[in-house]
Formats: C-alpha cells, sequence, structure tokens
C-alpha cells in the first residue's frame, strides 16, 4: 500500500483509505477557522481571506465528521470542494503569474480521491458480507 494510492481489498483497508482525508479537512477548517478569525479581528484579509471563510472552516468540519463515517455523498462533496478550491486558488496564482506548483494542493486533492473510492468500496463490502 503507497501513501498516495491506497489499496482497497475489504472494508478495513477501505474505511483505511478515507483517514487522511479526515484529517485534511479537519486541517483545513482550523487553518481557514482560525485565518478567518484574525482577519475579523485585525480588520483586514488575511492571505486572501476574510471572515467569510468561517463558512468555508465549517464546511470542512462537516466533510471531515461525515466522510469519518464513511458517506458516500460527503466525500464526492468533499473532494469538489477542495478542487473548486484549489482551482480558484491556481488560477489566481496564474492570475498573479506566481507560477509555483501546487504540490499540497495535489497531495489534498489524492486524499479526497482516496477517500471517495474507500467510501463506494467500504460501502460495497459491506453489501457482500453474509447476513
Amino acid at each position: 500500500m503507497s501513501w498516495y494510492w491506497h489499496d482497497i481489498t475489504d472494508k478495513d483497508s477501505a474505511r483505511y483509505a478515507t483517514h487522511p482525508a479526515v484529517w485534511v479537512s479537519y486541517m483545513i477548517a482550523i487553518v481557514s477557522g482560525l485565518i478567518a478569525i484574525f482577519s475579523l479581528v485585525l480588520r483586514r484579509p488575511i492571505a486572501g481571506m476574510n471572515g467569510w471563510a468561517l463558512i468555508d472552516a465549517g464546511l470542512f468540519l462537516i466533510v471531515a465528521w461525515r466522510i469519518a463515517v464513511l458517506s458516500r455523498t460527503w466525500a464526492v462533496f468533499g473532494l469538489l470542494l477542495f478542487a473548486i478550491e484549489a482551482s480558484v486558488a491556481t488560477l489566481e496564482r496564474i492570475r498573479t503569474s506566481s507560477l509555483t506548483p501546487p504540490i499540497l494542493a495535489i497531495i489534498f486533492l489524492t486524499t479526497y480521491i482516496n477517500a471517495v473510492r474507500g467510501a463506494f468500496a467500504f460501502r460495497r463490502y459491506t453489501k457482500l458480507e453474509p447476513h
């Protein structure tokens, strides 16, 4: 099993494939929340974020919680939410002529893809179990 692409062969490996996305979601929620709070206190945007980033932080908290319980819908929503935000950040980076590669975004995107794979595989393996 590699760190970036999990082998999913049973329920346990499916559950394990979702864990990194849970922690990434919590990390994004905490960092976004702290930046949003500091921007509200200082009354100016920080790192391009303002108080509205609290909504983003809340969404990622919900995504983390729901992926932790292997929700397929929220795994897909988390992937889409992160992909949209990473795309916007990449477009902004291109607009400002900063061509640094978004390595962290690629790693996080991979964790969300694995979470989707894991959540769907978990459901499939659960249905295969004898009752």
